[in-house]
């Protein structure tokens, strides 16, 4: 008997499926015109004020007013239809073995949390860790609610899950794909980088971190 637990923290985009859910899902809003105007020209007048795409990723004022009843039934068509069958095919097979040998599962993901809980649900993952965003009176604001889970952000978020459930992170692992994951790797006894971007294999290498493809 162990005095601490261990957990498995998968990212999602690029890790469990190859696509970007966020791209997707604004994509598929674009298409049917589901943005209003006034919040699209606010967008990407940021957008290039910020000239930085993971600054501007986390700037949703596009979603400002939008109904949650409305996007919550375009995020689950994004599921069925895109999302779901771009799982990668062992990622199933991967969180079975890590519950098998009694490892708390985590999804921690810097995509909105109505993206990232169809994956919570359909792997009925222990724990989940999002993009919280703000609603008020059943519609979006735009605002966030919580700190993004994002570069040295999710190495925060892993230490505060880590204190809060007690896990062991030496002996616990980390699963992520882009190289702002280095942060949250970087603590575990486990890091494993999944189809990493240029930076993330070189910091794998330098580190003799798992490279999975």
């Amino acid at each position: 008997m162990t005095s601490h637990k261990t957990c498995a923290i998968f990212d999602l985009d690029g890790t469990i499926i190859r696509a970007s859910s966020e791209q997707v899902f604004l994509s598929t809003l674009l298409s049917q015109g589901e943005i209003p105007i006034p919040n699209l020209l606010e967008w990407t007048r940021y957008c290039l004020k910020v000239k930085s795409l993971s600054v501007a990723k986390t700037n949703k004022i596009y979603l400002r007013g939008l109904a949650v009843q409305r996007v919550h039934e375009i995020v689950q068509r994004c599921f069925v239809d895109i999302l779901h069958p771009s799982i990668a095919p062992h990622i199933s097979d991967l969180i079975h073995a890590h519950r098998a040998e009694g490892r708390t599962v985590v999804l921690m993901s810097g995509s909105l949390s109505i993206l990232v809980r169809p994956f919570h649900e359909h792997f009925q993952t222990d724990l989940m860790v999002a993009h919280e965003l703000e609603t008020v009176d059943g519609r979006f604001t735009g605002q966030r609610t919580s700190l993004h889970p994002y570069g040295e952000n999710k190495a925060k978020l892993a230490e505060q899950l880590a204190a809060e459930h007690g896990f062991d992170l030496s002996r616990s692992y980390a699963y992520g794909n882009h190289h702002t994951d280095a942060y949250k790797l970087a603590l575990f006894g486990h890091p494993v980088a999944v189809n990493p971007d240029r930076k993330l294999w070189k910091i794998a290498k330098e580190n003799g971190w798992q490279i999975e493809e």
